[in-house]
């Protein structure tokens, strides 16, 4: 019951206020100040007043093998006159910023030095300045870059990358990167220490089609690149597992000598890629015997060594692992 009551005493007092501000007096005292308000604004318009304009500015057409080494002002103050009216339209608030443009200006001086003059003719031509309007003062009226050449050094692009593959799936050729190799520009003392540069961290998971993406080179202090966006393309696709039979070979074996292996073939299965099935040849997988390795002169059993010259095969077994061999002489 009190919250009924609660209720029905907010609507009574609801009800006044909406009969008071809707009666004629209020809303002819309403009215004329709206009018009061417009008059006053309008005569503070035709006025002449004095206004600060904040101008973001930013410098363009500086090489990447220029390194500025103080700060020049991100902002420049302006001060001007005019009526309210033309002021109000400078101060807008989402002013573009002041593009300084210092292409052709980098010697061996170190030094660039943006008179005021120059300073006020850019201005000028940004702001459309009319007439009227009187410019009485600029801060700061001239900007000083500091700057120094750095280094410059082609270095290859390492990709890292942390890749889960679907089940019975593979990457069928190599990362392909573009750029693989990008300009850095630097200190000389940093580059040469140098040999690559390294992308952010790439990772994907339950990769199991040709996929192309961007990423970006790992920020280096001090370092910049003629590229920071690298394209990639990892090409995957289904494997299967092939059986062969391959000759055991040697190296290092003196040309007066001979090793010879019992037995000398090996059952060797590996996985490899649809796409590379029919292409395997005899020079993608080598089973030897390093003669450096070896007891000269005695018939003794011997563990076979793999070498994998392609990129498209893994998971590599060969039988048997071990065979007794025997050293001749020619």
């Amino acid at each position: 019951m009190a919250e009924k009551g609660g209720i029905r005493f907010l609507k009574y007092y609801m009800q006044k206020l909406k009969s008071f501000f809707l009666s004629k007096d209020i809303l002819s005292f309403l009215l004329f100040l709206a009018l009061s308000a417009t008059f006053w604004f309008v005569n503070a318009l035709g006025k002449e007043r004095e206004t600060t304009i904040t101008i973001p500015v930013r410098y363009i057409g500086i090489p990447l093998n220029v390194a500025v080494t103080n700060s020049p002002p991100t902002e420049i103050q302006l001060i001007v006159k005019d009526q309210g009216l033309m002021l109000f339209d400078y101060s807008k608030s989402d002013l573009t910023p002041l593009s300084i443009d210092v292409t052709r200006s980098f010697k061996q001086k170190g030094e660039i030095l943006i008179t005021s003059d120059q300073l006020t003719g850019s201005i000028n031509r940004y702001m459309r300045m009319q007439p009227t309007t009187k410019v009485l003062g600029i801060h700061p009226d001239s900007i000083l870059i500091r700057y120094q050449k750095l280094s410059v050094k082609e270095l290859p692009v390492q990709l890292v990358s942390k890749v889960e593959l679907v089940s019975q799936y593979m990457q069928s050729s190599e990362v392909l990167l573009k750029p693989s190799k990008v300009l850095v520009y630097g200190p000389k003392s940093v580059l040469d220490t140098m040999v690559s540069v390294q992308t952010e961290l790439v990772e994907i998971k339950n990769l199991k089609d040709t996929t192309y993406l961007r990423c970006k080179l790992k920020p280096l202090k001090s370092i910049r690149f003629s590229s920071n966006i690298i394209n990639l393309c990892f090409f995957v696709e289904p494997f299967t597992e092939r059986k062969i039979q391959i000759p055991i070979s040697s190296i290092n074996c003196p040309s007066n000598l001979t090793i010879r292996t019992f037995p000398a073939l090996v059952n060797a299965t590996f996985i490899v890629g649809l796409s590379h099935f029919k292409v395997f040849n005899s020079n993608d997988l080598q089973v030897y015997l390093d003669y450096n390795t070896l007891q000269s002169g005695k018939f003794s059993k011997q563990k076979l060594l793999i070498k994998n010259n392609s990129n498209f095969i893994s998971n590599i077994r060969i039988s048997p692992e071990d065979v007794e061999f025997v050293l001749e002489e020619k």
